[in-house]
């Protein structure tokens, strides 16, 4: 009896570790990018929300959103916010990454801004004139996009290959006429005397910061998904009801007063929609309908340039896993429900 008792006590015991174990919280890698604004991210790590969820994530900093396509397809991360070219760019290479949230909508967060004392006043003025730009990213293409408005080519310039990082250094040695990037790093250059003559609304084209994410983990561990979910919408609710609140973390990383940081995202131009916004034609479309949406058709306009200046050796054969929106209707209808 003493043996079948200790026999017992042993696979309860067994059993209840087993338990245990697999009641604990996976570990969620998100990558972000500190060249970025990263306003509701900086708030909820500050507040501890994903900890308050339940949730065990780690932040995982990269120099821009291209980064973080090695540790993806290494399955090294499982979430990222990071812009449409590193998510078109991995689709296309056939890696399992989709979009599935919009973080936000830039119309005036990226800006061609030049030095006066270059004489350039306007596009076509940027004839035989020196570009910051990064190649291969949001900077390259909309810096195209100005020199057709200018009705000029690239053969027309000197693009200079820089990290955003890099442009306000490079425009205030003089190595660059003007500089073509975002938030903070164009603030920056324009401190320094710099001046906006487009901006990706005056271009006719817009950009955005999006949450990507590895294709097995959304299938996989579909609940911890819409816990994500919630608290980013618990973010945006915060940052609408107490803004100086949510933006004094974003400003305090970037050396910022929180009015100085608040005029920043005025000239951003950055348009935040709801979830319910998001599942619209004017976003990621209705459910079934994302092959008509508008960042779809951006996505492919994206894909179009990358070939042109091959950055990719294909387009996607199929771009309807490019945008997952599963997790957003399951979330709005959990929500409807309650």
């Amino acid at each position: 009896m003493r043996i079948l008792f200790r026999l017992m006590t042993a696979c309860l015991l067994t059993m209840l570790f087993a338990a245990s174990a697999s009641a604990a919280p996976i570990k969620i890698r998100f990558g972000y990018q500190p060249g970025d604004i990263n306003t509701q991210t900086i708030y909820a790590q500050a507040q501890k929300l994903f900890d308050k969820a339940g949730l065990q994530v780690e932040f995982i900093a990269f120099p821009a959103g291209p980064a973080m396509l090695p540790a993806f397809a290494a399955g090294e991360l499982d979430l990222g916010w990071m812009g449409e070219f590193p998510i078109v760019t991995g689709y296309a290479n056939g890696m399992s990454i989709e979009m599935i949230l919009i973080d936000r909508i830039n119309l005036t967060n990226v800006r061609v801004v030049v030095n006066p004392k270059s004489g350039i006043k306007t596009l076509s003025e940027l004839k035989g004139k020196r570009i910051g730009v990064s190649i291969g990213s949001t900077s390259h293409q909309q810096a195209n996009l100005a020199l057709k408005k200018g009705g000029l080519t690239q053969q027309d310039v000197t693009f200079v290959n820089l990290a955003p990082g890099n442009m306000p250094a490079a425009y205030e040695a003089g190595q660059v006429d003007a500089v073509v990037t975002w938030e903070p790093n164009i603030s920056a250059v324009e401190r320094a005397g710099g001046v906006a003559i487009a901006t990706t609304k005056s271009l006719g084209d817009i950009t955005g910061i999006f949450l990507g994410a590895r294709s097995e983990f959304t299938q996989q561990h579909p609940a911890e998904v819409q816990e994500v979910l919630a608290v980013w919408e618990q973010t945006l609710k915060d940052a609408t009801e107490k803004p100086d609140d949510v933006r004094q973390y974003e400003a305090k990383r970037l050396n910022l007063s929180v009015p100085e940081f608040s005029d920043m995202l005025t000239r951003m131009g950055a348009v935040y929609p709801t979830y319910k916004e998001q599942l619209t034609k004017g976003y990621f479309g209705e459910p079934g309908q994302v092959s008509t949406s508008l960042v779809l058709n951006h996505l492919k306009d994206i894909g179009d340039f990358l070939i042109s200046e091959k950055r990719i050796s294909a387009l996607p054969s199929d771009w309807s896993k490019i945008i997952n929106t599963k997790p957003l209707q399951t979330y709005l209808a959990s929500k409807k429900a309650d």
